[in-house]
């Protein structure tokens, strides 16, 4: 049995059909396409990254409400199940946070340098258990049809913060492994619309049999290394002048990297209280279905 919220004009109660279901899931869907046609970047800069993050906010949210409008007689184990998935989500944003904080820390330049692929090993697993349950997850059989579409929904976003995450963590390790990690079934509408950031955001160089992927990341960095080779280069009064603008240069390309960082250290901050805010919720409307499935039980 599966209802959802009644409004004005519903019927209190009123069932939904399996096909109000599809139709549900399928908007769902559309607007998963809709945000991500919106994300088409021409490279993995940090406001792209930033954007990036606030779309999983958005869409996270998405969820609760679905989750709110729709009701199931299942029991609890869909709430134990989202709150299992929604901690994947958050130690994930953890490791976002906490690599975003010691690149500001340390200035960005010299870290970014010396970290390629420090840490990549903890990051790779949870992002690929947070994307391998769109597949572990679509095999049940047991749900109820209202379940199947929460789920559904849940998994579509939990993959999105897989992939999302692995472009970022990737991005500030110069590395593509992370990206690697993530695959969206072929039964997603919305896949083809990943797989095309993906192919923006990586790129393949061939250096004989060798395949070489490198993401184009942090587009202020490239003018940082760019000013250092003028630095490095020495030379006459002419290379002296150079020297000096590049100086400023370099302040100000430094400035915006770390600027760049400060706002996506804010943005997955944001997306960590928003999924700490829904769990709670969700805890509490648990406890209060509790209480009154006691109070029922009671007897007079």
């Amino acid at each position: 049995m599966y209802t959802r919220l009644s409004y004005p004009n519903d019927k209190k109660g009123a069932k939904l059909t399996v096909e109000e279901l599809e139709s549900i899931s399928s908007s769902f869907d559309e607007s998963i396409v809709s945000s991500l046609y919106g994300l088409s970047p021409t490279s993995a800069s940090l406001p792209w990254l930033f954007s990036s993050v606030n779309v999983l906010t958005t869409a996270h949210s998405a969820v609760r409400s679905l989750i709110y409008e729709l009701k199931s007689d299942g029991g609890d184990s869909l709430l134990s199940w989202y709150l299992d998935n929604s901690l994947k989500v958050l130690d994930v944003c953890n490791r976002m946070s906490s690599k975003i904080e010691r690149l500001y820390i340390h200035q960005a330049r010299d870290l970014l340098a010396d970290s390629e692929g420090e840490g990549m090993a903890n990051i790779e697993e949870l992002i690929r258990d947070l994307a391998t349950s769109i597949v572990t997850s679509a095999m049940r059989r047991k749900d109820l049809p209202v379940d199947k579409v929460v789920r559904r929904a849940v998994q579509a976003v939990n993959f999105l913060t897989a992939f999302i995450a692995g472009v970022i963590y990737s991005a500030l390790c110069s590395s593509s492994r992370a990206i690697a990690c993530v695959y969206v079934p072929e039964e997603f509408p919305w896949g083809d619309s990943v797989r095309a950031i993906e192919s923006t955001i990586v790129v393949e160089s061939r250096c004989g049999e060798e395949t070489d992927k490198k993401t184009r990341v942090l587009e202020g960095l490239n003018d940082v290394e760019a000013i250092d080779e003028v630095v490095a280069s020495g030379g006459d009064g002419e290379v002296v002048g150079r020297l000096s603008e590049a100086a400023v240069g370099l302040e100000k390309a430094t400035e915006q990297l770390l600027k760049g960082l400060y706002h996506l250290r804010d943005g997955v901050d944001e997306l960590f209280l928003t999924m700490t805010r829904i769990r709670k919720e969700m805890v509490s409307e648990f406890r209060v279905s509790l209480w009154k499935g006691s109070l029922l039980e009671k007897p007079l």
